[in-house]
């Protein structure tokens, strides 16, 4: 029997190769963390057309490329391996959009999510800081400019990050949510009608459907 790491695998490189197809180019954006190795250890067997595909992380830690906090990193280590090494790999820069870099719809996007409800580098302290002001939240505003920002310190470890915005992150074809074991599951049903969550922000919005999957 196969396992869900790679059934999505499959179903995200259809969805790659789908879009190569039609336009001759594909992008996936992925998150960092532990969540998405098993599919990437999965996706970087599969023969698609590879140098095709363009691979943007959603977020990062603002460290050395080397470290080992580093998303840009784990998805060097673990994603460009194998038949996926011939993808191009962009950096998260806040340049990128000025540069045209950034398509105008990612053709799949690939999101964890933290036990504290975030997702991308978008925590429950930028919703404090919403809610303590009287200025618009760039970070979680659908309407604001699609955007790639950098914060302070933040999350677990606490280091300064970049991310890409929730107007940013919604401008895709798919996106996959991961939500691995139970405590995060119990989370996620929170943030099913908890403002406070970042994840609420993400499931609540109806430009696109997010898919929720789990590997246990």
């Amino acid at each position: 029997m196969r396992s869900r790491a790679e059934i999505i695998a499959q179903s995200i490189s259809e969805t790659l190769q789908s879009e190569i197809s039609e336009k001759g180019h594909a992008s996936l954006v992925t998150c960092g963390g532990s969540s998405p190795i098993k599919i990437f250890e999965y996706l970087n067997l599969v023969k698609i057309d590879w140098k095709s595909v363009t691979v943007f992380s959603v977020d990062d830690r603002l460290v050395e490329p080397q470290s080992e906090y580093s998303n840009q990193k784990l998805i060097k280590s673990h994603l460009l391996q194998n038949n996926a090494n011939k993808a191009m790999f962009i950096p998260l820069s806040t340049d990128l959009i000025n540069k045209n870099l950034i398509p105008p719809k990612f053709s799949m996007m690939l999101l964890g999510m933290g036990k504290d409800g975030h997702f991308a580098s978008l925590f429950p302290e930028m919703l404090l800081q919403m809610v303590n002001s009287t200025q618009p939240n760039l970070e979680f505003d659908i309407s604001a400019e699609p955007a790639i920002f950098t914060t302070p310190p933040l999350g677990n470890p606490k280091l300064p990050r970049i991310s890409m915005n929730l107007s940013l992150i919604l401008k895709s074809k798919r996106i996959i949510l991961l939500v691995n074991g139970e405590e995060k599951k119990t989370v996620l049903k929170l943030a099913g009608k908890d403002k406070t969550l970042p994840t609420y922000h993400l499931l609540k919005q109806t430009r696109i459907p997010i898919e929720i999957e789990s590997l246990r």
